[in-house]
């Protein structure tokens, strides 16, 4: 199966509504920074902070997906992901992350992983990536608004 197959067929795997194996009760980690994000505003949100970055391709009330996409050389605008999430990267060159005060921190998906990858992420504070190579970034993020909400 080629890239493109790969990719398209983790993202339908994922698009389900839940995620297999995360719950509030079994797995805590993706849901904690979900109270934290429900008070970050909402003028920071990935589409309304970087909507050159961030492209909404589907959303309900269960689930947003995100086309994410950096150009060679570009620098997002900071902005924050309220909702824990799957993101399946397709193109990942060499970028640097840095946080709200454009202090560099480590990336989401460390190393030089075999493409295209799949990985959990929690609700993620304000950040911001600057591709320094000559590749795009590209990528789906799946993100489960009702995932962390608790009976």
């Amino acid at each position: 199966m080629n890239q493109k197959g790969k990719c398209a067929m983790l993202l339908a795997s994922t698009l389900t509504g839940a995620l297999p194996g995360w719950s509030p009760a079994q797995t805590p980690a993706p849901c904690k920074a979900t109270e934290d994000a429900n008070k970050w505003p909402v003028e920071h949100d990935a589409v309304m902070a970087a909507p050159a970055n961030h492209r909404v391709i589907y959303e309900s009330d269960q689930v947003r997906v995100l086309e994410v996409t950096v150009a060679p050389g570009e620098r997002e605008n900071p902005h924050h992901h309220r909702w824990p999430s799957v993101m399946i990267v397709d193109s990942r060159p060499t970028y640097i992350s840095f946080d709200r005060n454009g202090k560099e921190i480590p990336p989401s998906i460390p190393g030089n992983p075999e493409l295209p990858v799949m990985v959990r992420l929690p609700a993620q504070a304000e950040h911001a990536i600057q591709n320094v190579d000559t590749r795009p970034f590209h990528a789906f993020r799946i993100e489960y608004k009702t995932l962390c909400q608790t009976p």
